[in-house]
């Protein structure tokens, strides 16, 4: 097993390094006109975001002037804070300019915008005198904050000075790199984009284009004072076949030019992230860039004709790049991906070696092995190779024997809970809330009686003389079916010059119609039961998609449900036929009713013996989900987190939120999903958008949660999980979610108080020392470091690492711990082979996963805990392989599927190439 690994962390090491930095704030009269038109919007529509809404301005000045390295987000909210701060300065003659047009676009609603900006005077906007900053030694904490994009800027420009890397296992390929505009650390994105082939075994498929994209982000580590720089790399894929779709509300377009748009003047060739608006047929540029773009003479590509022809103008190999080119990257949402996305090992051991060699940083730290013994938590036994017996007509005899096929048997499945010697028992064992009933809801008859055949053959089940009842080894199970009718038929959406409203506004009358006849078309049950529903695929105008009824309209009714999509085809001759996916959707979607219904394996899931931890541990876990709208009695909406926690014993699951453990303590896990789906959530919780708290209540909101999180693990603490023991708790939260709410978990709390005050009001220190508090950070947004293998470029590990010689506290250290490859990952890149050599292979780079110990008593060592932590990854029996964060988390992050809301987005997720895999 590999004992080392390099994190790509580094630390600054030149001389005196500075930034100059100048500052534009926003005129008294344009913030007042403004803040005007946000809170007259906000008061027309009944809801909204009641400050300027600087998020869809900020991307359009900075691609207007990218020496922009940073916008502040309430530079047009108070006249002593600046907006912008950028490296250069520049004529800003068309600025106000630039500034109406947006405003006109973005509130285009109202119908007095004009009147209120004739009196806002252009010349008001001007640049304070520049500043000098130390990159190493800031003075107070505004310079701190701004060396987030000063640093990553910094490290840019460096890296630009000799653009040019080298990537392949003999440096094969050259790739140039140039900036990307960015507010998120720094950019850089290779040019012209290289073609790679697409294989599948031998045969060559066909052709991509994919750009490499670097990144540098600044980071704080817990027990640091000072952040950290990472790297990291991945690809862009670009689509070169004219669009068949844009979808609602657009499209980015990464628009490369040599001249700046603000004053027209050239600099050095980049690249601008604009967004493609869709507006029902057509498609527009914003505005405010379009008008500014024909101010120096200049303009973007004609939309329709970008959408035809996507790699427009694009550079020729070994040429200098210049005038507008555009090109629109692969998500999800654009159909099938060119090839796969993702670097190989080996290419980030190139850049690895680029960065050491050229830039002024040297490595912070290196990561040595702590896994100790590994062992597998729920082996399933591997099917004898049976031989095929000799046949006694020599004529028809083999020349060798043969070797049976796989064994169809359940019980080998790599996932756990697929094995029915597993599932069964779990499903019937003595629990709170025992299921007794699964309803079908069906449109075709092959879904129905596949998901019949599957429950049965999963819990054992043969059919009874009773209806609808099945029995078996371990129990009985009532399995009713019912027709869907046309409830899962599209809503009715009509064109905007029939209904008189927009779709979305039809979408929320028409779900809620649709909620209700689901809830009274179901049959009534006295207890909390499982639902699967067949529904259709998603039609083409999204609004018109009636899924999000089902989840709210069937849990209305006492049914917790999973969905499920046709899984036959009907050929031109009329017949049915299986679709390529098989059987795998109805084993999947009873395997995710199981788990709504938090049913785990009979086993206890601590191995004192194999872990080295003892078993009375409350496995427990802290999530935020979302917040509420303005409901409660002091009319303001509130966050709700929720608490999970695990017997290890028992296997019991069971999860509470303030709201209930002030009623009912800690519930059922299924019974708190039916909880979730009645709290009224806010319908843009997760808008960037949303409204901020003000400190005040912030920090109410903290006391609270604090409270409740302490009184949660008190509660565990004082009750036991075998006779006579008082109990230990492991508490786990992970950074990204749990910071706002928990803000002692945050780095720089961690680094200047006592983290453990805020539950030290709760608890006492014969309580505290029986805590294990742990805190995970998983690799979004490239907050947690890449690895490299030490001396063996282009190999794959994993285990957990103890990350040294990172935090001041040389007795504090982190841990890095990194999965397995997963069973999907089998044609992945060879070590020897870079991204470039082949597209048509997984790239096998596992995200890692951060583990800071935050607590913990000395009767424990901190490998130990890391490692336990580390292994609960692999105890989640849903699923094959190691999971993103440890059991009991997928609980957590799953009950989001209840914190729904008819006026709901209706697709939160896009997955787009540059996400740090």
């Amino acid at each position: 097993m590999t004992k080392i690994i390099h994190p790509g962390a580094w630390e600054l090491t030149a001389t005196n390094p500075t930034c100059e930095l100048s500052a534009i704030y926003v005129p008294t009269a344009w913030r007042q006109v403004a803040n005007n038109l946000a809170q007259q919007r906000a008061k027309l529509k009944g809801k909204g975001y009641r400050s300027v809404p600087v998020y869809s301005l900020d991307p359009l000045i900075v691609g207007s002037f990218p020496q922009i390295i940073k916008t502040v987000r309430n530079g047009w909210q108070k006249g002593n804070i600046p907006w912008l701060l950028a490296t250069e300065t520049t004529e800003l003659d068309d600025l106000g300019d630039f500034i109406k047009d947006w405003l006109r676009e973005e509130f285009s609603c109202l119908e007095d915008v004009e009147s209120k900006l004739t009196n806002l005077n252009n010349d008001d906007w001007h640049w304070e005198e520049p500043k000098i900053y130390d990159l190493l030694h800031p003075q107070n904490q505004v310079e701190t904050s701004n060396l987030y994009q000063a640093i990553p800027d910094y490290l840019a420009k460096e890296f630009l000075q000799n653009p040019t890397i080298s990537f392949g296992v003999d440096e094969q390929y050259e790739l140039t790199f140039y900036q990307v505009v960015s507010l998120q650390g720094a950019e850089l994105m290779s040019w012209p984009p290289t073609e790679i082939t697409v294989t599948k075994g031998k045969e060559t498929i066909e052709t991509a284009y994919i750009s490499f994209v670097i990144s540098f982000v600044l980071q704080t580590v817990p027990w640091r004072e000072k952040p950290i720089i990472y790297h990291h790399l991945s690809i862009r894929r670009w689509l070169t076949q004219p669009l068949k779709y844009i979808p609602y509300p657009g499209v980015k377009a990464h628009i490369g030019d040599n001249r700046r748009w603000l004053d027209g003047q050239r600099q050095p060739f980049s690249f601008i992230t604009v967004m493609m608006n869709r507006y029902g047929t057509e498609r527009n540029w914003p505005q405010a860039i379009s008008n500014l773009l024909s101010l120096n003479d200049s303009q973007l590509p004609d939309t329709n004709d970008l959408v035809s022809n996507p790699s427009y103008n694009w550079s020729g190999i070994n040429t200098i790049p210049s005038g507008i080119q555009a090109a629109i990257a692969y998500t999800s949402k654009l159909g099938d991906q060119p090839c796969f996305g993702g670097v190989s090992p080996q290419d980030l051991a190139s850049l690895d070696q680029a960065i050491a060699a050229h830039l002024p940083v040297q490595r912070v730290g290196e990561a040595e092995n702590e896994s100790g013994k590994v062992f597998i938590f729920w082996p399933s036994e591997k099917p004898k190779k049976k031989i095929v017996p000799l046949l006694a007509d020599k004529d028809n005899q083999s020349p060798k024997p043969k070797k049976a096929k796989k064994s169809e048997d359940p019980n080998y499945s790599a996932t756990p809970m697929l094995r029915p010697k597993l599932a069964a028992p779990a499903v019937f064992r003595k629990v709170d809330n025992p299921l007794h009933t699964i309803l079908i809801l069906w449109e075709t008859s092959q879904c129905r009686d596949a998901l019949i055949d599957e429950i049965c053959k999963l819990l054992y089940l043969s059919p009874t003389n009773v209806d609808n009842i099945y029995e078996g080894a371990y129990g009985s199970l009532c399995i009713k079916t019912q027709h869907v009718g046309d409830l899962t038929q599209d809503l009715e959406i009509r064109p905007f010059s029939e209904a008189k409203k927009t779709y979305q506004q039809q979408r929320l009358i028409l779900l809620a119609e649709r909620i209700n006849k689901i809830t009274a078309f179901l049959p009534q049950t006295k207890e909390l039961s499982g639902a699967l529903i067949e529904i259709r695929p998603k039609p083409f105008i999204s609004e018109a998609d009636p899924k999000i009824a089902w989840r709210i309209g069937a849990v209305k009714a006492g049914y917790l449900n999973q969905h499920i999509h046709r899984i036959t085809y009907t050929t031109k001759d009329g017949t049915e036929k299986l679709k390529k996916s098989g059987l795998e959707p109805v084993k999947r979607a009873v395997l995710d009713l199981l788990r709504q219904l938090g049913i785990l394996p009979d086993k206890h899931l601590i191995i004192p013996e194999k872990d080295g931890i003892d078993i009375n541990v409350w496995l427990t876990c802290f999530y935020v989900l979302r917040r509420t709208r303005k409901t409660n009695a002091e009319n303001i909406p509130k966050t709700v987190v929720l608490m999970i926690r695990v017997n290890p014993v028992t296997a019991k699951v069971e999860l509470t939120t303030p709201d209930l453990f002030n009623t009912q303590g800690w519930v059922s896990y299924p019974v708190g999903l039916a909880h979730l789906s009645d709290a009224e959530w806010d319908f843009n919780a997760d808008d960037e958008s949303n409204e901020e708290p003000d400190d005040e209540q912030k920090r109410k909101e903290q006391r609270l949660i604090n409270k409740f999180v302490a009184e949660c693990l008190q509660d565990c603490l004082n009750t036991p999980i075998t006779e006579n023991q008082s109990p230990r708790v492991l508490f786990m939260a992970e950074a990204q979610n749990a910071r706002k709410m928990l803000n002692w978990l945050q780095n720089q709390n961690l680094l200047a108080n006592d983290a453990l005050q805020a539950l030290k009001q709760h608890l006492s220190q014969t309580e505290i020392n029986r805590l294990w508090i742990v805190r995970l950070r998983v690799a979004d947004n490239g907050e947690v470091p890449v690895a490299i293998v030490k001396d063996s470029p282009g190999s794959r590990t994993s285990g957990v690492y103890r990350w040294q010689n990172v935090c001041d506290d040389k007795e504090r250290s982190l841990y890095l711990s990194v999965r397995k490859p997963l069973n999907t990952e089998q044609n992945i890149l060879r070590t020897w082979q870079s991204r470039l050599d082949d597209g048509g292979k997984q790239a096998g780079k596992a995200r890692i996963l951060e583990i800071a110990l935050i607590h913990h008593h000395p009767e424990i060592t901190g490998n130990k805990l890391a490692h336990f932590v580390h292994s609960l990854r692999s105890r989640w029996p849903y699923f094959a392989n190691d999971v993103s964060l440890p059991l009991p988390f997928p609980f957590a992050t799953k009950a989001k599927e209840y914190a729904v809301s008819a006026k709901d987005n209706l697709d939160f997720s896009e997955t787009e190439d540059f996400d740090f895999n």
